[in-house]
């Protein structure tokens, strides 16, 4: 009697995991004389991401000699846009991914008010893709300053990298599906035993 609930309960919290919801990623990263602190949420796709996956930042911006300026995805304030070119960025559970070696053309790019405009931006390059004027690309660039003149950026800081180097990464906590899943697994525990105390009492 009591196995199809039990059965029910394991199958829904099995199905939760496949479906894990958006994940955020802790980005604290030093950049020449600067540094990008903050999070980014992707849609929980484990892989290679595009555009579409981003579904929400809140970076912010530190080029060393401006003051912080902050780019805020849909939901934390919406103030800039987000780019993924080629497949250079990829995902694990608990870290972000970017291939800086790739000769793809990749990009990771996060800009006020938009993406390919002259305003504050956070960049991710592979080794052919170029930022701003004069990136070598294959390196992290960022510049906090709220208005760039085409071709003149004298706050920019960069940081070549190489290989595929994680930019961002969680902590080691359980994700609310899994807590979902070890608590369906204790209630079916829970429905096993009980039936063979009440018969218990009942003979």
């Amino acid at each position: 009697m009591w196995i199809i609930p039990v059965l029910l309960i394991g199958v829904l919290g099995a199905s939760t995991v496949l479906r894990a919801g958006n994940i955020t990623y802790s980005v604290n990263e030093v950049v020449g004389a600067g540094n990008v602190t903050g999070f980014i949420t992707t849609d929980g796709t484990i892989g290679t991401l595009a555009t579409g996956n981003i579904v929400n930042w809140s970076l912010a911006l530190n080029d060393g000699t401006n003051p912080t300026f902050d780019l805020l995805g849909p939901t934390s304030g919406n103030n800039s846009g987000v780019s993924v070119i080629g497949s250079d960025l990829t995902s694990t559970a608990t870290q972000l991914l970017f291939n800086f070696s790739a000769i793809d053309g990749g990009w990771l790019l996060f800009q006020n008010p938009s993406t390919a405009v002259f305003g504050p931006f956070n960049c991710y390059t592979s080794s052919n893709r170029q930022c701003y004027v004069g990136d070598l690309g294959g390196d992290v660039t960022l510049s906090a300053l709220p208005g760039h003149t085409p071709g003149i950026f004298p706050n920019v800081q960069d940081t070549v990298l190489n290989g595929d180097d994680v930019i961002a990464g969680v902590a080691a906590t359980p994700e609310p599906s899994s807590l979902l899943l070890l608590g369906s697994g204790l209630l079916g525990l829970v429905g096993m035993t009980w039936p063979r105390k009440a018969r218990a009492l009942g003979d």
